[in-house]
């Protein structure tokens, strides 16, 4: 009777942690934000994760309330992100790709068109600005003789 009664207990204790939620912290995840131009969070855009030289895709989901989209890489190289945004107007598509080095952090990616040309379209703007000054001052000093 008392062997009975241990092995119940026993059997009990162990199905009360078969129901548990347990988690870990990973490190080496790499995090992809999705926004608009005015940097507002999209919301449920939906990403596929690509391995290097691979045409299956290594992971699928969407992004969070927040934009936000998380994997953690299994190996380095050059992985390819498919961003599909859609709107009531047709999907909006994107593609970059993220080289990962051998201690599976980010290396480098590639940067939107805008994020690439802002310095360059900033520096322009600001000689054209100081070109447009020295112009009108000079246009005055001509005007008051």
């Amino acid at each position: 009777m008392l062997f009975k009664t241990l092995l119940f207990t026993f059997i009990l204790n162990i199905s009360l942690f078969a129901h548990g939620v347990f988690y870990d912290i990973v490190d080496g995840a790499i995090g992809i934000r999705v926004t608009a131009p005015n940097n507002i969070a999209i919301d449920n855009a939906k990403i596929t994760i690509f391995a290097p030289e691979s045409s299956l895709p290594f992971t699928k989901g969407k992004t969070d309330l927040n934009g936000n989209f998380a994997f953690i890489p299994d190996s380095h190289g050059k992985w390819r992100v498919d961003i599909d945004v859609p709107s009531d107007h047709g999907s909006h598509l994107k593609s970059f790709h993220i080289t990962v080095d051998e201690n599976k952090n980010v290396k480098e990616f590639e940067k939107t068109p805008y994020d690439r040309y802002l310095n360059m379209v900033s520096a322009l703007g600001f000689l054209f600005g100081i070109f447009g000054i020295i112009t009108l001052l000079k246009s005055r000093k001509k005007d008051t003789n």
